[in-house]
């Protein structure tokens, strides 16, 4: 079973440290890259249209002169930043509004610090970018694996006979974009991580859920052929060999005993034997009588 999508061909993504010994990898992904950069990309166009409009305006402003739609348009401009996304959003009107505030007062008298909620937007896009990149999910042969975190690493794997049931939910914009998510059911009280990220959820009913996976019927196909067609039920265990007794020994009658006993004398006086050979050799026809 092999995966003709480009994820294993464009270079590895899941480390392959976490893979046992002869572990195959069937697929391996991040999320749909449209949900981790729509959001602090559209704050960024945002900081860079604030930080032009307010630098044009930038000597009106600090003289109180400005019109009414320049106003009007730098409001807006801060109202849409925390729409775009929340938190950093937030920073970037803070960080606006304080310019603003800068410029009014006549506080600093040169309009490049107009552009200092840039600096919050092109963060926000980085930060995005290196949490997206060292988020990675993967199927192999035997389980899947879920690994997030850029300092704190957190690992999660699932066996595959652990998983009853793998289901896709798409929204239609996500139908449209070609991402959805994926949902492992498993016969566990967790999904074999926890995680506040909302990317990386997982249901404690019991289910690991993979938030805005592209083409996610392919993922469950995979997953499902692999829960079907698990690697160890290939693997041929060796019958173990069957215990056969060693054959008692007849037992002998005194007169042959005394026979052989002597017999043994005789060769251990002439130095064939050894004394631990001949006390050995003596308790096994003593207990053959």
């Amino acid at each position: 079973m092999t995966d003709p999508s480009p994820a294993l061909q464009r270079g590895p993504i899941f480390p392959r440290s976490r893979l046992a010994t002869g572990e195959r990898l069937l697929w391996e992904g991040r999320p749909s890259s449209i949900v981790y950069f729509v959001q602090p990309l559209v704050l960024l166009i945002l900081t860079v249209i604030f930080g032009f409009a307010l630098s044009f305006a930038y000597d009106s402003i600090g003289t109180l002169e400005a019109d009414w739609t320049t106003w009007v348009v730098l409001a807006a401009l801060l109202l849409l930043m925390p729409v775009s996304t929340l938190h950093m959003g937030l920073v970037s009107m803070a960080v606006g509004l304080a310019v603003v505030a800068i410029d009014a007062l006549g506080l600093y008298g040169n309009g490049i610090i107009s552009f200092a909620p840039v600096l919050v937007g092109l963060f926000a896009f980085l930060y995005d970018y290196i949490v997206w990149t060292h988020t990675a999910f993967a199927i192999t042969d035997r389980r899947i694996m879920t690994q997030y975190g850029v300092f704190n690493i957190r690992f999660g794997d699932t066996r595959h006979e652990r998983i009853s049931n793998v289901t896709v939910h798409q929204t239609l914009p996500e139908r449209i974009l070609g991402f959805g998510d994926v949902m492992f059911s498993t016969s566990g009280e967790t999904g074999g991580i926890d995680s506040d990220h909302p990317a990386l959820r997982s249901d404690h009913r019991g289910a690991v859920k993979w938030d805005d996976i592209p083409k996610p019927f392919y993922v469950r196909k995979l997953a499902e052929e692999a829960m079907l067609n698990p690697s160890w039920q290939n693997v041929r265990v060796q019958a173990p060999t069957q215990y056969v007794p060693s054959p008692v020994a007849p037992p002998i009658s005194p007169v042959e005993a005394e026979e052989r006993l002597v017999k043994l004398k005789e060769l251990l006086d002439k130095g064939l034997i050894s004394k631990e050979e001949y006390e050995a050799k003596r308790r096994e026809i003593i207990s053959r009588m």
